[in-house]
Parts: C-alpha cells; sequence; structure tokens
C-alpha cells in the first residue's frame, strides 16, 4: 500500500517506518507537523524542523506543516494537510507511530476514514519494553526533551544504546512513566538509521533549557548530514 507518514523525527515514527516497509508497503511521502504551541496535545514541537534532514537522507519527499498547536484544531488543520497530499503524493493509507496514546490514534482513525485513507500503525499495542529494545538496537537516537519524574537533565542529548536504553527502562519502572514516552514523558530525535542510505545527522550546535520545575529541552540550532563511518 502506498503511504503518507506522519514524521516527528523521533524513534517511534521512524521505526513504523522501518517495520511498514518490512511489510511491503511503499512511503511516497512525509509530512511533519510543526505546531505553533508547545503544549500541543497531538504533535512534538521539540526539533520538529530537523526532520527535514531525514527526508533528505531517505530520499523520500518531506512536507512540513505549520499548524496551531490549540487542541482539536489543530487535529483539523492535519485533516487539511492529509486531503492536500493524498493526491499529490498518491496515497492510499496514512502511517503513524502510534503505540498506547488512544487520543492521538482515534483522531487519526477518524481523519484517515473521512479522507477514505486506511490508518497503518505497525507499532500500535506493541510491548512498550520489547519496543524500546527493538528500537535501540535498530537506531541511533537522542533524547531531545524529558518531562517526567526520574529524567533529569542529564538525559538531554543522551545518546541511547541498549545499555542506556535498559537504564530507561529501570527509571520507567520505578517512576512509572511509559517506556517509550508515550505519554510525553520524553522525546527523541534520530541521529542513523538504516534507511538513510549511508549518511547521519551531525549536530554542529544545540543548547539545553532546563526548568526548576523538573523538565528540560534540547534545541538543535545547527546540524548537517554527513557520511556514515
Amino acid at each position: 500500500m502506498d503511504l503518507i507518514a506522519l514524521y516527528t523525527g523521533g524513534k517511534d515514527s521512524h521505526f513504523a517506518i522501518i517495520e511498514a516497509l518490512r511489510s511491503g508497503h511503499i512511503v511516497k511521502c512525509l509530512i511533519t507537523a510543526e505546531p505553533a504551541r508547545a503544549d500541543s496535545y497531538m504533535f512534538h514541537a521539540v526539533n520538529a524542523r530537523w526532520a527535514l534532514l531525514h527526508g533528505e537522507a531517505m530520499g523520500i519527499p518531506h512536507y512540513l506543516a505549520g499548524v496551531s498547536g490549540v487542541k482539536e484544531r489543530e487535529v483539523e488543520e492535519l485533516g487539511e494537510v492529509l486531503a492536500r497530499y493524498k493526491r499529490e503524493c498518491g496515497a492510499e493509507g496514512v502511517l503513524t507511530g502510534a503505540v498506547a496514546s488512544r487520543y492521538q490514534k482515534e483522531r487519526v482513525d477518524r481523519l484517515a476514514e473521512r479522507l477514505g485513507l486506511v490508518h497503518v500503525a505497525p507499532l500500535w499495542g506493541r510491548d512498550q519494553v520489547e519496543l524500546l529494545l527493538a528500537e535501540a538496537s535498530a537506531l541511533e537516537f537522542i533524547i531531545v526533551a524529558v518531562m517526567a519524574m526520574g529524567l533529569d537533565e542529564r538525559w538531554l542529548g543522551a545518546r541511547i544504546s541498549r545499555l542506556e536504553a535498559q537504564k530507561l527502562l529501570e527509571l520507567s519502572r520505578k517512576y512509572g512513566f511509559s517506556p517509550v514516552g508515550e505519554g510525553g514523558e520524553f522525546e527523541t530525535y534520530v541521529i542513523a538509521s538504516p534507511l538513510f542510505r549511508g549518511k547521519r545527522v551531525e549536530i554542529l550546535e544545540a543548547e539545553i533549557h532546563w526548568s526548576p520545575a523538573g523538565w528540560g529541552y534540547y534545541e538543535i540550532k545547527s546540524a548537517r548530514l554527513t557520511k556514515s563511518i
């Protein structure tokens, strides 16, 4: 099936592409929503624009779509974007990296039904512990936002291998947050993938923002694609 991928640049939306390709689907284009508000219910706000490097690395047409970030209104805005790119990309379905968030999945389900698209969510319902370990084995990614007790400033910008993934799992068990960050407890950004065709993302400049309230984010200021070593 020809798909539009709703893409954040994070591990789940990227791993969903890997799984979809394994199942024989074709990803015709990527859409990254860039919310105007940091407290969007639907979309990642941190470093959304830098997801465009991934489309370039994968050789897939990639579009950045601005949305308001206002609850429910942003869903309707996404519907307008999907209607446009359904035609331009010739897609039959929409792909997401939803794992357990009913809020997000149900809204994409409704949009897809309205537009005559099939919602493909290959990670939906997966065991979250096993999923995190699979993602850490297949990809190289960093943490770009933390918003959960147990995750401090030291995690911002941290590269997650299977060893770091095990540490995350220990903290998730201790503090009760989602092992894959599905509730917004942490967000990620992929820097290397087998889909990047021999390239990787090199972050040249970044800034850490930390709140005394115990949350923060890692803002990428400058980055580029380089050859993988």
